[in-house]
């Protein structure tokens, strides 16, 4: 299932209640192969005094003068590919997740993270802040000149910074990465559950949203075991028992249905 939306900037919500739920903080700092996404074609549009564009996925500008001809070109697709490119590069990035046991890096943008959702706000704050107390008490341990040369060496190169992420699966991690960046993901019954806690840790309700619709699909399908086992992986996140509800509430009325028909 491919899903593609564009996400509220700072959605206002409550920290530390869901930053602290998947983020172990410490007072010390420490590529990418791009899933399928769907194909967001170019889209032209004009303008005229005789004419007029009723579209609410083109965002049309009226024209200045009304004799004036106009015309309004939209490549979504080539932005989304471009952000997919930079998160394949880890110098173009200046944020690196360590996610799972394994601490695989995942990369991302701190400004787009911090513009796309309040949580990722407000992690990236916690830990710059973390940062600078570090670098300041390394910085009162040098004497010398030639050490304070190699301290400001050293701070340019370390200017990305390193956040450990515990509880989720890296590719599924990195699908939810690439969704904050591009607004585009795929959905399938492996990655439901760990895109929907994810959704629901960084509120980001258009994926919470097309995770439900998912499941929904899956359960009329009758596939739902990958699901509910994957969902079990996640049973530390509060989210992940709405899933487990909106599953079993479906599968019970089924079996009453079902029930009833047995016995007439």
């Amino acid at each position: 299932m491919d899903f593609e939306c564009s996400q509220p900037l700072l959605s206002k919500c409550s920290d530390d209640q869901f930053i602290n739920e998947c983020f172990e903080y410490d007072d010390s700092s420490s590529g990418y192969s791009s899933s399928d996404i769907s194909d967001v074609d170019s889209v032209t549009s004009y303008e005229s005094s005789d004419s007029a564009v009723d579209d609410s996925s083109v965002n049309l500008l009226t024209a200045r003068d009304p004799r004036e001809e106009v015309m309004h070109f939209q490549s979504t697709h080539v932005l989304c590919e471009t952000m997919k490119v930079i998160l394949e590069m880890p110098d173009m990035c200046d944020v690196t997740f360590l996610v799972g046991e394994r601490q695989v890096p995942v990369h991302a943008v701190r400004a787009i993270l911090a513009t796309r959702s309040r949580i990722f706000y407000d992690l990236i704050l916690k830990y710059i802040s973390l940062k600078d107390a570090e670098e300041k008490v390394n910085c009162k341990k040098i004497k010398n000149s030639k050490d304070k040369l190699k301290v400001g060496i050293a701070r340019q190169c370390s200017d990305r910074l390193v956040i450990p992420v515990r509880k989720y699966d890296p590719e599924t991690f990195r699908s939810l990465i690439q969704f904050v960046h591009c607004g585009s993901i795929s959905i399938t019954e492996e990655t439901v559950a760990g895109l929907f806690c994810g959704a629901h840790q960084f509120r980001l309700p258009d994926l919470s949203q097309a995770c439900l619709d998912f499941v929904e699909r899956c359960i009329l399908l009758r596939r739902t075991q990958q699901i509910l086992n994957s969902t079990r992986c996640y049973n530390h996140h509060s989210a992940s028992k709405k899933l487990f509800e909106k599953i079993y509430e479906v599968l019970d009325k089924r079996h009453e249905s079902g029930h009833k028909q047995t016995s007439v």
